[in-house]
């Protein structure tokens, strides 16, 4: 029941009793009848001032909490010019400015939160209190809408928990799991960083000292054979030397050939040069790699077919660089074809295309396709799952075409089962 009602129920029983009592005393005029009148003028008087003195500031106060409701924190109460209620005024004045304040401080530390989330060079996934995605920054999605998987990889993450996961680009990405409570709720929340040029430095800084140490070993080793065969080869002539001997010491040359060679091809992996990039017409640099794609698809019985696009657009490569990377694309789809496909059934095709200001070069086959535990290791160094394989053919490539800073992917599409190596190349500004 509102204050302002058991005023009035009060004001009106005590107006009524005064007026029960000067309607005894009407007929007197006695002295008494003339106390009561004077009596009950001053009661009016009284609750009238009463009123303006306790319920106007009350309206006030209530005015307040109103302005609380609202959150308007730019309106203040003035003083009534009562002191009791006065103080309750500039307390309340005083409560107003310092939530207007901390309001203030609250706005500008979200919105330069927000402003350095989104500025971030690193995901941040933030998610409700019902496990849906309440934030996403930018570099998140587009680790999330380039990396097949990735959400499923993140809610499979425990709480506090940090693992690594690898990309069909060759990137690897170190997510995290995290909490934070807010408004009593706990919201968790991913971080995630692509630590693909770190790892790759030190990958390389690794392999480089132990291909070096092989390479120099083993060419020292073949030098010294190669220089004595020299010596005996003139002696495998003569009749007296025996068929079964000539035949080992020819093994063992053209092995040992053989093994310079292999080592050659690991050398040759840390010494890619920088590419001198120029514009140059993306059909016409397929089309003379033709010849030379489809032998190596005709060494399998692969067709190695083409589907350029139209117009023939300008991308910034390095034409010997690229050319070589072109080779090994195609020759893994051709040996995924020969490897898994009957004769006549399999097919690459080496397209290009053009995606408003990207150009597209893309190297496709139906051959055994890509699981997604290979894809995790596809551009591992020294990974391989062929017998005779070395493992170097993708990290060249990779190595190539992260130098042309080009974005590239390597994966099997669950639709048609088709495996797609595509790269999307720089145009000339």
């Amino acid at each position: 029941m509102k204050l302002k009602f058991l005023f009035v129920v009060m004001a009106v029983l005590q107006l009524s009793v005064w007026g029960i009592l000067l309607g005894f005393g009407i007929d007197t005029r006695t002295t008494v009848f003339y106390v009561v009148e004077g009596l009950t003028l001053l009661n009016v008087v009284f609750l009238i001032f009463f009123y303006s003195r306790l319920m106007r500031p009350i309206d006030s106060l209530a005015n307040g909490l109103d302005l609380l409701k609202a959150q308007d924190w730019n309106t203040r109460l003035r003083p009534v010019g009562q002191p009791d209620v006065d103080r309750i005024v500039d307390t309340f004045n005083d409560m107003l400015e310092r939530l207007k304040q901390q309001r203030i401080r609250y706005e500008e530390r979200t919105h330069f939160i927000d402003l350095l989330i989104h500025a971030a060079p690193i995901g941040v996934v933030i998610l409700d209190y019902s496990g849906h995605e309440a934030l996403v920054n930018p570099a998140a999605q587009a680790m999330v809408g380039q990396s097949a998987g990735l959400e499923t990889f993140l809610g499979g993450l425990a709480l506090g928990e940090t693992a690594d996961f690898n990309t069909a680009s060759g990137d690897t990405l170190r997510c995290s799991c995290h909490s934070f409570i807010d408004r009593g709720v706990e919201h968790r929340f991913y971080l995630m960083e692509n630590i693909s040029n770190s790892i790759a430095a030190a990958e390389r800084a690794a392999y480089e000292k132990v291909i070096r140490i092989i390479a120099h070993e083993v060419n020292n080793t073949v030098a010294g054979l190669t220089s004595a065969f020299d010596t005996v080869i003139p002696s495998l002539s003569q009749p007296e030397m025996a068929e079964d001997i000539r035949a080992v010491l020819q093994s063992c040359m053209e092995r040992s050939a053989s093994l310079g060679g292999f080592i050659s091809r690991f050398a040759d992996v840390v010494k890619i040069p920088q590419p001198i990039l120029s514009p140059v017409k993306l059909n016409g640099f397929v089309e003379r790699t033709r010849p030379f794609l489809q032998s190596i698809g005709s060494m399998k019985s692969v067709p190695v077919n083409f589907e350029l696009s139209a117009p023939d657009v300008a991308v910034m490569i390095d034409e010997a660089l690229m050319e070589q990377a072109v080779v090994n694309i195609v020759k893994n789809a051709v040996e995924s074809i020969a490897s898994h496909c009957r004769e006549g059934e399999g097919e690459v095709l080496v397209a290009t295309r053009c995606e408003g200001r990207k150009a597209i070069l893309e190297v496709r086959d139906n051959g055994g396709g890509i699981s997604a535990e290979k894809s995790r290791k596809l551009f591992t160094p020294f990974y391989t799952d062929k017998p005779l394989g070395q493992g170097i053919g993708l990290l060249f490539v990779r190595d190539v075409l992260r130098r042309h800073h080009a974005r590239f992917t390597l994966a099997t599409s669950e639709a048609d089962g088709l495996t797609r190596f595509t790269v999307e190349l720089s145009r000339p500004s």
